[in-house]
C-alpha cells in the first residue's frame, strides 16, 4: 500500500521529481527495463518516501547509490500461490519471497480454511501483516472444495460475504474449484459468485473445454492456472481467460505453454507458483525463476519481466504495482544482467531489504485421528486391481488396471491410505498408488489437498499405525518412518500446515525428508508434493478421499477391487 498519500508528502514528491528539492535515495546509472514501452534505458532512479519520484538524470538525495550499469526491473508478483504449501506462515513466507525479489503476492488461503475456516482465514491476514511483502487475498471458494471428502470446516455464502466485508485485502473469490457446480447452476456455488459481484473470480478448470468451458467462463471467470496442454490453454485464452502459467514445486507447465505467447496476446499470461516449497523458493524455484526459466527458453527478457510484473498488477487491479515509474511504488529488484537475472539488491516501498527478522513461536488446532483402524483390503483370484499412476511434474494421474497375477508381481506398488484428522467421522480409506518407488517404510502426512486429511503410502499396511502416531503426537506435519523408527520428520504445528521457523530451516528439514524418502526406495524428485495432491478429487483420473477411491471424470466412487 502506499503509505504517503497526504497532501504534504506528495507535495515534497512531486518537488524532488521537478528537481526543486532532494529526494531519499538516488540509484545512479541504472538500466532500467522500462514495461511499457518494452525499452532498456539508461536512467537514474529518485525515491522519496516509499515511491519512485522520478526517472532520469538526477544529481541530489540524501543517500546515493551508484548501479554501475546493473539492471532494475519492477517487484515481482505472484499471481496466485498457496502459502500454506510453503509451510511457512505468511511473516516467513514474505522474508523468504521477498529475498528472492516478489514484492506482492496472491494468495488463497483455502489450505487452513479447508482446516479451521474462518479462524485459519483471520490468522493468515493477521499474520500477514508482520511482513513487509504486500499479501493480497482471494477469498477461498471451495472449503469444502467438494462433497467427496470431509473437511474441518465449510465456508458458505454468508460466510463469504462476511470476510470480504471485514477484510479489505481480499480482491475477490478464490479459485472456483466445483466446476460442475458452476456449469449446472448449483444455487450455492452461484451464490458465491454472486456476493463476489463486482470483484475478481479466479479460476480452476482442468482439462476444461467445449461447452462446458464456456458455460464456466460465462459465470465471469477471469483466470486459469490448471491448463497442462498448449491446445487447452489457447482455448482458455480465446475466451478471456488470463493465463496463469504455473512453476511450483510439483506442477511445471511454463516449458509447455511458453510457445504460446506472442506479440499479440502476451498481456493474458502472467506467472504462477500455486504450490511451492520453502526449500525450492530458495533454491531459485519461485517467480524469478520463472522469469530466467522463460528467457533460457527463448522469450525476450523484458516480456517476461512483464508477464511477471506489470500483467498480474493490472489484472488484479493494483494499482502502482508492476512497473518503475514515478507515483508508482518503489517495489524494484536489482539484477547482474537479463539472461540468468542474479539477483543483487530488492527494495520495497524505497527501502532495501535485509531479512534479518525472525517470527515468533505460534500453533494453532490440533490433530485428531480415529482409535480404531480396519484392514487393508485383500484382492481374490478373478479380481481387477484399480491403480493410482502418478508422474514426476504433474498433478494429474491415470488409471492402471491388473489382474490379480500381474498385481502380485508388480514391484512398483505402493498401498496408500487417507486418514479423516479432523476429528468429525473418523473415516479411513485405502489405494493403491504406482510411480513412487517406495520399497519399505512410510510416508505419512497432513498436507492434503484440499481437506488435509491424513495421508500416507507405505510398502506394508502395517507401517501406517505408528506414522500416523507420529504425526498426532507432533500436532501435524510430514514424518518417514520405517519399522518403528522415525527417519526424518518436518513438524507443522499450525493447523497441521504451517510452522514459524525460517525457510532456512524448513529446506534443511525438508532435504532430510527427501534423503530419508529416497533410503525407503523413492525415486519422484517431489514425493511429499505429489503425495498431498492425491487426496484431491477435482483433478483428473482418480484420487483417494477419506471417504474413498474416487474417479473425477465418473465423478463417483469406484472400488479398488472388482
Amino acid at each position: 500500500m502506499r503509505s504517503e498519500q497526504n497532501v504534504t508528502a506528495v507535495k515534497r514528491r512531486i518537488a524532488a521529481a521537478h528537481g526543486d528539492v532532494a529526494g531519499d535515495v538516488l540509484l545512479k546509472n541504472a538500466k532500467v527495463v522500462n514495461v511499457f514501452n518494452g525499452l532498456v534505458e539508461d536512467k537514474d532512479i529518485l525515491l522519496c518516501g516509499d515511491c519512485i519520484a522520478g526517472l532520469g538524470q538526477y544529481d541530489t538525495a540524501e543517500t546515493i547509490v551508484d548501479l554501475a550499469g546493473a539492471f532494475v526491473i519492477p517487484g515481482l508478483i505472484d499471481s496466485h500461490v498457496h502459502i500454506e504449501s510453503s509451510f511457512l506462515i505468511p511473516e516467513e513466507f514474505g522474508r523468504a519471497v521477498l529475498s528472492r525479489g516478489t514484492t506482492a503476492v496472491i494468495a488463497d488461503p483455502h489450505e487452513i480454511a479447508n482446516v479451521m475456516g474462518t479462524e485459519g482465514l483471520d490468522f493468515m491476514v493477521e499474520n500477514s501483516r508482520r511482513t513487509a511483502l504486500d499479501i493480497f487475498f482471494m477469498v477461498p471458494s471451495s472449503v469444502p472444495s467438494t462433497s467427496m471428502e470431509t473437511s474441518g470446516a465449510v465456508l458458505n455464502s454468508n460466510a463469504i460475504a462476511e470476510i470480504l466485508r471485514k477484510h479489505p485485502r481480499c480482491l475477490g473469490l478464490g479459485e472456483v474449484m466445483n466446476a460442475p457446480g458452476v456449469i449446472f447452476g448449483d444455487d450455492e456455488v452461484l451464490n458465491k459468485l454472486s456476493v463476489a459481484d463486482g470483484k475478481l473470480l479466479d479460476g480452476h478448470y482442468p482439462l476444461g473445454s467445449g461447452r462446458d468451458l464456456m458455460a464456466y467462463c460465462a459465470a465471469g471467470i477471469a483466470s486459469d492456472h490448471e491448463s497442462v496442454s498448449r491446445e487447452e490453454a489457447a482455448e482458455k485464452l480465446a475466451l478471456g481467460i488470463m493465463i496463469q502459467i504455473r512453476e511450483g514445486t510439483s506442477a511445471k507447465n511454463l516449458e509447455t505453454l511458453l510457445p504460446l505467447v506472442n506479440d499479440d496476446n502476451w498481456p493474458n499470461f502472467c506467472f504462477c507458483a500455486d504450490d511451492i516449497h520453502a526449500g525450492d523458493i530458495l533454491d531459485g524455484g519461485d517467480v524469478l525463476g520463472a522469469v530466467a526459466k522463460a528467457v533460457a527458453l527463448g522469450m525476450d527478457p523484458v516480456r517476461a519481466v512483464q508477464l511477471a510484473t506489470l500483467n498480474p498488477a493490472r489484472h488484479y487491479r493494483l494499482a502502482y504495482r508492476g512497473a518503475v515509474a514515478p507515483g508508482y511504488l518503489a517495489d524494484f529488484v536489482v539484477v547482474d544482467n537479463l539472461e540468468t537475472f542474479p539477483l543483487r539488491m530488492v527494495y520495497k516501498n524505497g527501502r532495501m531489504i535485509t531479512g534479518k527478522e525472525t517470527a515468533s513461536p505460534v500453533r494453532l488446532g490440533q490433530i485428531t485421528l480415529p482409535q480404531t483402524v480396519p484392514p487393508f483390503p485383500q484382492i481374490q483370484t478373478g479380481q481387477t486391481a484399480r491403480v493410482i499412476k502418478v508422474f514426476p511434474t504433474e498433478i494429474i494421474t491415470e488409471e492402471r488396471l491388473y489382474t490379480a497375477e500381474a498385481f502380485m508381481e508388480h514391484r512398483d506398488l505402493q498401498k496408500m491410505m487417507v486418514m479423516e484428522r479432523h476429528g468429525v467421522n473418523g473415516n479411513v480409506s485405502y489405494a493403491l498408488a504406482e510411480g513412487f518407488g517406495l520399497q519399505k517404510g512410510c510416508i505419512a502426512q497432513t498436507v492434503a489437498h484440499d481437506s488435509h486429511n491424513l495421508i500416507a503410502i507405505a510398502a506394508d499396511e502395517k507401517e501406517f499405525s505408528f506414522a500416523a502416531k507420529v504425526l498426532e503426537e507432533i500436532g501435524g506435519g510430514i514424518a518417514v518412518t520405517c519399522g518403528g523408527k522415525v527417519l526424518a520428520k518436518l513438524e507443522l504445528p499450525v493447523a497441521g500446515l504451517m510452522t514459524w521457523e525460517s525457510a532456512a530451516v524448513v529446506a534443511e528439514k525438508e532435504a532430510a525428508l527427501n534423503r530419508a524418502a529416497r533410503h525407503l526406495g523413492v525415486t519422484l524428485p517431489r514425493p511429499f508434493m505429489t503425495l498431498s495432491f492425491l487426496a484431491l478429487p477435482v483433478i483428473p483420473k482418480l484420487k483417494l478421499t477419506d471417504m474413498g477411491l474416487f474417479d473425477v471424470e465418473q465423478f463417483d466412487f469406484v472400488p479398488l477391487f472388482f
